[in-house]
Formats: C-alpha cells, sequence, structure tokens
C-alpha cells in the first residue's frame, strides 16, 4: 500500500513557485500592512501604493546631511527610512479612517498603526542625534589636528 502512494501521481513534488520571480512574488503574500517590511522588493510596492518615494527622502536627507563617510551615510539612510515610514504611516491612518467613516472606537488596524508611528517617532530622533554627534566629534577632531602643534611645526 505505502508503494502504490508513492508512485501515484501526485505523490511527485509540491506546487509552489520555482523561478526566483515566482518566490519573490510569493515572498509579498503574508505582507500585510508593510509597516515593518524590510525586503525592496516590499519597499518598492508600499512605495507605489502609498506615493511616497524613498530614494526622493533619500537624496533630500543626504543633501541636508552631506554625509562625509560610510557610517553618516548609513545613519542618513536610517533617519530617509524613518521620515519614508512616517509618511507611509500617514497614508495608512488616512486610509483607514476613510473606511471607518465613524467609528464609536479606533479599530486595532488603526491602533497598530499608532503603536508603529510612535516607535518611529522614537528611532527618529535617536538616528538624528547619532549623525549629529559623529559630526561634531569629527569636526573637534579635525580643528585639533589643524592647531596641534605638529601640523604648525610642518
Amino acid at each position: 500500500m505505502t508503494r502504490r502512494l508513492a508512485d501515484s501521481p501526485t505523490s511527485g513534488p509540491k506546487g509552489g513557485p520555482r523561478t526566483p520571480e515566482g518566490k519573490a512574488r510569493c515572498s509579498l503574500n503574508a505582507l500585510k500592512h508593510g509597516l515593518n517590511a524590510t525586503s525592496p522588493e516590499a519597499m518598492a510596492i508600499l512605495a507605489s501604493e502609498a506615493g511616497v518615494d524613498l530614494n526622493m527622502i533619500l537624496d533630500d536627507v543626504r543633501a541636508h546631511y552631506r554625509p562625509a563617510d560610510l557610517i553618516e551615510d548609513e545613519l542618513a539612510k536610517r533617519i530617509a527610512k524613518c521620515v519614508w515610514r512616517l509618511a507611509l504611516a500617514d497614508t495608512m491612518e488616512m486610509r483607514v479612517l476613510q473606511r471607518n467613516a465613524a467609528p464609536s472606537r479606533p479599530c486595532p488596524s488603526y491602533e497598530k498603526i499608532m503603536r508603529y508611528e510612535r516607535l518611529v517617532d522614537i528611532h527618529l530622533p535617536r538616528a538624528i542625534a547619532a549623525l549629529a554627534t559623529k559630526k561634531c566629534i569629527e569636526n573637534k577632531f579635525n580643528s585639533q589636528n589643524e592647531l596641534s602643534p605638529r601640523s604648525r611645526r610642518a
């Protein structure tokens, strides 16, 4: 009996995506709100749905902070992602409020968005402070090197 089941046409490889494109598409099946999304595919979908472009925000943040090295650039990316996620949360909040025109109490999805927004509100000032601290330390280090006796002798 076991032999017959193993030889049946349905005992072969199960369904599911086999190509890289199919696997990438299926990886987004469980994407509910995307607020915690990290994959580039998910972030691209969210950006197109919300009308908020992460690359545009990143360019603006880089232009404002002018990162001088890799660490500063990573901190600038963190700031841009926080700003992007806040804009995304704002868009989602508007959709939820439009869907539930006169709720007696906030729905769970609205509460989840608000919790998420508070978390991002915590991370954004931290990233800004880390970048400002690094730039301040570098400026002090550079100004001390310019004023040191060694540099005067040379």
